[in-house]
């Protein structure tokens, strides 16, 4: 009995692992879609506090043109919203009627599934003061560390879909030297 179930965890495990000769390639993530209760308050948040310029935004009525995020809808509307010129770093927003708004507080600690954004900025001090004006709900305080690229200041916030919002300034390191790694 024994050497069976070894011999099944072993299968398991070989499915698990994918041999190096099937690799995929795949381009780096060009948009992450968040589902939103609210639109117009997401726009506010990535577009009007943050900067991003929409790239597309299309509202339709046609049966299954939002389908694929939220397939029970034969209304709604998606938004692409960019963060300069390079290929990824887009945000999608995605409005549907039937899209329920999140439960506040927002999670803190993070829950299995949660998604949180990463971005750099070469202006800590006013961004805080940008957010906080607005009325952006924090995570937490500051948090300084050190890494192999230098001292690292970091502090987060929910978007108005509770989505974890982290920001970085690198002292050392500008974004142009970033955004060529």
């Amino acid at each position: 009995m024994r050497a069976n179930r070894i011999a099944f965890l072993g299968a398991i495990a070989s499915w698990l692992c994918v041999a190096p000769a099937l690799a995929i390639d795949f381009t780096p993530v060009r948009r992450t879609t968040i589902v939103t209760a609210n639109l117009e308050a997401s726009l506010t948040f990535y577009r009007d506090l943050l900067g991003f310029t929409v790239e597309w935004d299309v509202t339709s009525d046609k049966v299954g043109s939002v389908a694929f995020f939220e397939p029970s809808n034969e209304v709604g509307r998606a938004v692409a919203l960019r963060q300069g010129p390079l290929l990824g770093g887009s945000v999608g927003l995605v409005w549907a009627p039937s899209v329920q708004p999140p439960k506040l507080p927002c999670a803190n600690p993070a829950t299995a599934g949660s998604v949180a954004l990463l971005m750099l900025t070469n202006d800590m001090p006013a961004l805080k003061t940008r957010l906080d004006e607005a009325g952006v709900i924090r995570v937490g305080s500051q948090v300084s560390y050190e890494n192999s690229r230098g001292p690292t200041d970091v502090f987060a916030v929910y978007d108005p879909n509770c989505i974890r919002v982290t920001f970085a300034y690198k002292s050392e390191e500008t974004l142009e030297d970033t955004m060529n790694k």
